[in-house]
């Protein structure tokens, strides 16, 4: 059995998939297998998917009808044998040593969570965001951090900490753990029950994942109605409730009262 499961959620992103799926290819920790849910996708994205399973026996395909990305990174979830597990959107790719540094340093820590900051692609330009930088402050002498501090900074609207993307967990903290589905930003729903359940988190300060925002994507519209605007409101409100509630019980109270929420 592979060591990490590499979660693909995928739904119409033909144009770029093939970009994601030589990024994991071209790793060089090759002990791997992939799990690829193509979401009822209407364009050439599952053909794409069959094509690299056709050639490399580590990837494997689940085909299911549309349920959104929480419902595609749910059935991932429900799919995992491996002790660990990563994810990479169908949009974004990785760079070639992503997985080993990843796979070393927890390895060398015993982490239950490994991250690392990011690049992100929006225009042709290339923005870094580095996390280890933020929690430098809080870290130990194994650059360990307390999971208190990842949802106080969730709490203060960090939201790149809520997405699934960009480390590597140990999958049996995802056990009960899954995306609600039926809401646009389903990660910030879940990853704070993670942090929650995990031992000790690591965050490194390179930046070997390549977030990408496509004009067409949620992220990278503008909210255009009413409506839209209200759902993600919506969204983000029913999460943060009850990401404060769960911090409260995990007696954050005096940390809590010292977060400006506004």
């Amino acid at each position: 059995m592979a060591k990490v499961s590499i979660g693909v959620p995928i739904y119409n992103v033909a144009e770029y998939l093939p970009q994601c799926l030589d990024s994991i290819l071209n790793q060089t920790f090759k002990d791997f297998e992939v799990i690829l849910v193509d979401d009822g996708s209407t364009d050439n994205s599952f053909k794409i998917c069959q094509e690299y399973v056709a050639k490399d026996s580590r990837f494997r395909l689940i085909h299911q009808e549309n349920k959104g990305l929480a419902g595609a990174r749910n059935t991932i979830i429900k799919n995992v044998k491996t002790e660990f597990i990563s994810w990479v959107d169908s949009d974004d790719w990785i760079e070639e040593n992503y997985l080993k540094l990843l796979v070393d340093t927890q390895a060398k820590t015993n982490a239950d969570m490994v991250t690392m900051g990011h690049k992100t692609y929006r225009d042709d330009n290339i923005y870094i965001s580095n996390y280890a930088d933020i929690f430098s402050k809080y870290q130990d002498s194994e650059n360990a951090i307390p999971a208190k501090y990842m949802i106080e900074d969730l709490i203060r609207f960090n939201l790149m900490l809520s997405g699934y993307w960009g480390g590597i967990d140990r999958t049996s903290i995802y056990k009960g753990v899954f995306c609600k589905e039926g809401y646009n930003h389903e990660d910030i729903s879940s990853k704070h029950k993670l942090y929650l359940r995990a031992n000790k988190i690591i965050a490194i300060p390179d930046m070997m994942y390549v977030y990408r925002i496509r004009p067409e994507s949620i992220t990278g519209q503008k909210l255009s109605t009413y409506k839209d605007a209200k759902e993600v409101i919506d969204t983000f409100i029913m999460s943060y409730k009850e990401i404060i509630y769960i911090a409260e019980l995990a007696d954050f109270n005096d940390d809590l009262a010292e977060i400006p929420l506004l």
